[in-house]
């Protein structure tokens, strides 16, 4: 903590990275590169960069597709496809978007709370995505 203010720690993979295997880390992660893998991340945030291409599943809080991904996202909160993105594969979360122009092909198993037991929460994606960039 600098001068009051928390630092909110985040990892980079650049476009001219390739990477073949898993990454699991505990803070926000931002792909520009190729992963053909899979990303396990805890209670942090994914977002994948319009050059970034995935081959694998992703697990996060919340996750912003800008890039190409084919395979499967697990977010504990909301998943967020953009117009760029080109996403093929299976989301399963509380809350989604797909901006219009995005290829977007999936089949969807969004969480609920049964009828009578309370209301879910809408969470501030766009505060928890600033903080990675």
């Amino acid at each position: 903590m600098q001068n009051g203010l928390k630092q909110v720690e985040k990892t980079f993979i650049h476009s001219s990275t390739s990477i073949v295997g898993n990454i699991k880390t505990e803070e926000n992660l931002i792909i520009n590169g190729t992963l053909k893998g899979n990303v396990e991340i805890g209670d942090y945030n994914f977002f994948l960069g319009p050059n970034g291409r995935i081959e694998g599943e992703v697990h996060a809080k919340n996750v912003r597709i800008r890039g190409h991904m084919q395979g499967e996202i697990k977010a504990r909160e909301k998943v967020e496809i953009t117009k760029e993105a080109a996403f093929s594969g299976k989301i399963k979360s509380k809350s989604i978007s797909v901006e219009e122009g995005a290829y977007f092909d999936a089949y969807v198993d969004l969480d609920r709370e049964s009828p009578g037991t309370g209301i879910l929460e809408e969470t501030s994606f766009e505060k928890a995505i600033a903080e990675l960039v």
